[in-house]
């Protein structure tokens, strides 16, 4: 589907919700009256981009056009009749398979969204310009759920940790990445800062095993933990660290400043995501609306 089809597709449902007065196209408007405000501290090349999506889109936790390219792509989802599990193709040609229980319609939601979220133009997308990946480059990808930004490396990199911890998305892990089982390590285990039953710390974990070089983070507000647990290896210079900080409110400037103290230079994704609810379905939310950058690349100085 072309990125013209899915901006007339979007723009039809936002005329339809608009007219019969839904509680989200009422948020849309309420966030567009915050965004024209001086309330909102954002600086003016993204509040007038969100503005204009607003006009002819409804509100998500993204706002770009870039979305146009996947809310309405069609994709075709294949079944592993040895595995029981359903899978997709990527552009690279792999496969990526999702959780057993979840429907044809679900999957084509899912990978949509997850390649909306790491399109170059997202708030949420890992690939940085001037990430470093080499043969010789080891990635932990910690939170790795799917597995789709691990998977557009693998053939590029020596190993591969990918930390998970629900046994559904595990079952799809090892169907994914079964072709370079030889590389890759799947970990059970929650990544915090201590070692004790289903929890692990990185500096624990990494004193026996290949450090990572590259260290992916998205643990849904655990990181403030997370780094505390691998201190040792951030003072010793991990390569690069892309870092969620949108999970909470003063994660961007609280790692910012922490790194920096620890020589490394930071870089923070483009645009922002609006952070006012946790999959609510209601849109019943009130202002101020939160504006988040996504994450952050660290990149320890030479």
């Amino acid at each position: 589907m072309s990125i013209a089809t899915g901006k007339f597709l979007g723009y039809l449902k936002y005329l339809k919700q608009k007219v019969t007065r839904t509680p989200r196209y009422l948020l849309t408007k309420k966030v567009r009256e915050y965004l024209s405000s001086s309330e909102l501290k954002l600086n003016e090349y993204d509040r007038k981009g969100i503005l204009y999506f607003l006009r002819f889109n409804l509100i998500d936790t993204f706002n770009y056009p870039y979305l146009h390219k996947y809310r309405f792509r069609r994709v075709r989802v294949f079944s592993d009749q040895d595995r029981g599990l359903s899978f997709v193709i990527t552009p690279q040609g792999h496969r990526l398979y999702f959780k057993r229980d979840m429907t044809k319609q679900e999957i084509v939601m899912s990978y949509n969204s997850l390649c909306s979220e790491l399109d170059n133009a997202s708030p949420h997308n890992y690939n940085f310009d001037n990430l470093r990946v080499t043969e010789d480059s080891i990635l932990a990808d910690i939170g790795s759920a799917d597995g789709l930004f691990s998977l557009g490396y693998v053939n590029k990199i020596k190993k591969l940790y990918l930390f998970e911890t629900e046994p559904e998305w595990i079952e799809a892990l090892e169907a994914t990445f079964h072709p370079w089982k030889e590389k890759v390590v799947i970990v059970n285990k929650y990544v915090s800062d201590r070692n004790e039953g289903e929890h692990i710390a990185l500096d624990h974990f990494f004193r026996n095993n290949e450090k990572a070089t590259i260290l992916k983070i998205d643990v849904d507000g655990a990181e403030k933990a997370l780094i505390s647990g691998g201190m040792q290896l951030v003072r010793e210079g991990f390569a690069d660290i892309l870092l969620c900080t949108y999970h909470r409110t003063d994660d961007l400037e609280y790692f910012s400043k922490l790194l920096r103290e620890e020589h490394y230079d930071i870089k923070v994704s483009n645009g922002y995501m609006l952070y006012i609810w946790e999959q609510r379905s209601d849109y019943q939310i009130e202002p101020p609306y939160d504006f988040r950058r996504g994450l952050i690349h660290a990149r320890r100085k030479n």
